[in-house]
């Protein structure tokens, strides 16, 4: 779990680090299709997120003992299929890193707040 965890700070920090770098390389539309997409996405992270605290205060469950695994579970029941197809195709402690070890409100809250800022500054940067 500690690799995974080195891992997904390291590539995230290569993938920011070559946007930022390469951003004069970047084609304008691009840079504000993403930066609107990552808005949206934002936007029902936050949904999502206000769901969370809505079945913790409805339930037993605390803010650190909820995982996104269980969230899924339990909430997203109808789609927890694709999960399932996740631990086929990708590192098993990758995922559970995110989908067991964190807790959901601690994975979405980093989730949202990343693609929040990446949104704008991609959408500032397609202004230049």
């Amino acid at each position: 779990m500690l690799v995974a965890g080195l891992v997904v700070i390291a590539f995230g920090g290569l993938v920011i680090f070559l946007l930022v770098s390469n951003v004069d390389s970047l084609p304008k539309p691009f840079l504000k299709f993403f930066g609107y997409f990552l808005i949206c996405t934002s936007s029902v992270e936050l949904l999502i997120l206000f769901w969370v605290f809505v079945y913790i205060a409805i339930s037993d469950w605390s803010l650190w003992s909820l995982s996104f695994d269980v969230f899924w579970r339990e909430q997203l029941s109808a789609i927890y299929f694709i999960k399932e197809w996740l631990y086929s195709w990708l590192w098993n402690d990758l995922l559970n890193l995110f989908f067991v070890f964190l807790p959901a409100v601690v994975f979405l809250t980093l989730r949202t707040t990343i693609t929040t800022v990446l949104g704008f500054w991609a959408l500032a940067a397609s202004k230049k």
